[in-house]
């Protein structure tokens, strides 16, 4: 059987030079909710378009910082906003590291959006911002999303105890990384 190839997306910088839409941003993430709640902390019942513009403001301020780098997910054809992508915890200086997250939205899942955005958003980290290592914390019962970045070639680590926190609790987490030289592989979303 051929391997499928990887679905068409582009990263594009969460920055108010962008023009990002907060009214597509906010649909995929009302559509997303229900899965979103479970994994990640800053999604709640009310999120809302306050939420939105407050985030959107939060994350040109890292780009201009660098302090974070967060991006839209988008299908390359038609430009809907498929998720998000991101480094945090960025080390420019040292460990040159950072953290990897992402979301995708719910009707997209499954077709390798995910795995094929943690490879471009590794390749940002690589060959932009000249780190050496890009890291995922997973909760552990997080099973797509483990597999996402298995599929992207990530290394399972480990676990860390107590290694995410959402809300007031603490879960343990698998912990990924990326290297430079696994993106050199070869892979399929």
């Amino acid at each position: 059987m051929p391997a499928k190839s990887a679905p068409e997306i582009e990263l594009t910088p969460l920055v108010a030079a962008a023009k990002p839409d907060a009214g597509e941003f906010l649909q995929a993430v009302v559509e997303s909710k229900a899965s979103l709640m479970r994994w990640m902390p800053w999604c709640h019942a009310d999120y809302g378009a306050p939420d939105v513009e407050r985030w959107f403001a939060e994350a040109d301020q890292m780009w201009s910082n660098q302090t974070a780098f967060p991006m839209l997910i988008r299908d390359k054809i038609s430009g809907a906003i498929l998720g998000t992508a991101g480094l945090h915890d960025v080390l420019l200086y040292g460990k040159r590291e950072a953290e990897l997250g992402y979301w995708v939205r719910a009707n997209a899942r499954g077709h390798g959006v995910a795995s094929t955005a943690i490879r471009a958003m590794a390749a940002f980290a690589f060959n932009e911002l000249k780190l050496v290592r890009a890291s995922m914390r997973i909760r552990l019962d997080n099973g797509s999303s483990r597999r996402a970045a298995e599929r992207a070639g990530a290394r399972f680590e480990g676990v860390m105890r107590h290694g995410i926190v959402h809300g007031e609790a603490r879960f343990d987490a698998a912990q990924y990384s990326l290297l430079p030289a696994d993106l050199a592989r070869p892979w399929s979303p």
